[in-house]
């Protein structure tokens, strides 16, 4: 039987049509995997990349260089039917390649997890933001950690209670980026309906910009141009400010947060494949005891081994994004993210290192901005200690194989 959805970003479209339009449908590569590539990277290079500087510089996220990209339609067309996954995942690989820093996560934060939200749990309520959001028009944010809490959401303890007019929204968001630029902000809350205190369930609410208060901007390492900001709201929605069914907030965020962890993975895949890049052609122009650095095995065999795990690494990613929307479950997703994060931080430190001492100078490479940028990622979306909970959840133990095939009494003596 054809299933047919109607969604907020599209017409209704057929699931066999859908599957047939995919950008990976065709396979991981080949000409339309081509085509989107070039027209992705032509569009961060005229809309993205003149305002990186300006934003690092200024340590806050340039709205413009959003609306910009989203205007090519990319966006849109990452969203259509039921959404494309493989186009998201080219276009946050492509971010990372491009050196767009601080500022591809902000873009990846609103198109990615924001927009998942809301795509699939926003309905009419919240169809017009969606579509401001595809268009470039607003730019979203997304709060869950708090002060006290951090990755522990049982410890969350900024409260949605019911009031005539709606939910009266009040705490603490202390990792808010895009907090200090958005048009909205997506909370995770704990509803007190009945003064449940902790036991209450969690609700995600979309709650206006105007209404985030600044309590701290927050200096990090790097990724400057991503301004992230303890901030504070105390403010009343009105009822249909709720994103999916009262109670099922964790769920919602989940859904959301998979795409922004399979997106962070695609994204830093992306600066790995920059840093490989860049220290191949500095192994090829540099020439040390008369001869081309390339020339010295122990260097090239080094970069080798990295491009060999980054090639790992990309199908992986392309490969989850292949199963489509829900398609790579959530432990699967974690356990790429994690694994992702952490080669890529290992491949910037040692191509930075292979730059000698001009990989640690600021103003004659990228490379220790890309070192820092990079290590966000291994706490953005969840913490790989988060990550690696996830993925333990689903070990399974092997019994019967383990039965058949070890015996720990061999060589033990009887008296």
């Amino acid at each position: 039987m054809t299933v047919t959805e109607q969604t907020a970003a599209g017409p209704a479209v057929p699931e066999e049509a859908r599957a047939e339009t995919t950008l990976f449908a065709g396979g991981l590569t080949g000409p339309a995997v081509d085509a989107f590539r070039a027209r992705t990277r032509d569009a961060i290079a005229q809309t993205v990349l003149p305002h990186v500087e300006d934003a690092e510089a200024a340590g806050l996220f340039p709205r413009e260089a959003y609306r910009g990209f989203a205007g090519t339609g990319l966006v849109r067309e990452r969203w259509a039917g039921a959404g494309d996954t493989g186009k998201g995942m080219i276009i946050a690989e492509e971010m990372g390649r491009a050196g767009c820093g601080g500022v591809a996560v902000g873009i990846s934060l609103t198109m990615e997890t924001v927009a998942a939200a809301l795509r699939r749990y926003g309905g009419a309520a919240h169809g017009t933001t969606l579509q401001d959001v595809l268009d470039g028009r607003s730019v979203g944010c997304f709060g869950a950690s708090e002060p006290a809490g951090g990755s522990d959401l049982n410890g969350l303890r900024t409260t949605a209670t019911r009031v005539p007019e709606g939910w009266h929204v009040r705490g603490e968001k202390k990792y808010l980026s895009l907090g200090r630029v958005a048009d909205f902000a997506l909370l995770l809350c704990r509803m007190e309906e009945e003064n449940q205190g902790s036991l209450a369930p969690l609700g995600l609410f979309l709650v206006p910009g105007t209404a985030l208060r600044t309590v701290k901007p927050l200096t990090k390492v790097g990724t400057s141009s991503l301004d992230t900001t303890w901030m504070s709201v105390d403010t009343v929605v009105p009822h249909e400010a709720i994103v999916g069914r009262p109670g099922l907030g964790l769920a919602v965020a989940s859904w959301a947060l998979s795409h922004e962890r399979l997106a962070v993975a695609a994204q830093v895949a992306g600066v790995a494949g920059r840093a490989i890049g860049l220290a191949t052609a500095h192994l090829h122009r540099r020439e040390q005891f008369g001869v081309r650095l390339i020339e010295h095995q122990a260097l090239r065999l080094r970069l080798a081994e990295l491009a060999s795990e980054l090639a790992v690494l990309r199908f992986a990613v392309y490969g989850a994004a292949a199963a489509g929307p829900g398609g790579c479950g959530i432990r699967e997703t974690a356990a790429i993210k994690v694994t992702a994060v952490r080669f890529a931080e290992r491949v910037t430190s040692e191509c930075m290192h292979l730059f000698g001492g001009p990989g640690y100078l600021e103003d004659e490479t990228p490379m220790a901005r890309m070192w820092r940028d990079v290590r966000l990622g291994r706490l953005g979306g969840g913490s790989d200690e988060m990550m690696w909970e996830l993925v333990a959840g689903g070990l399974v133990p092997d019994i019967a194989e383990y039965d058949r095939t070890v015996d720990t009494s061999c060589g033990e003596v009887t008296a």
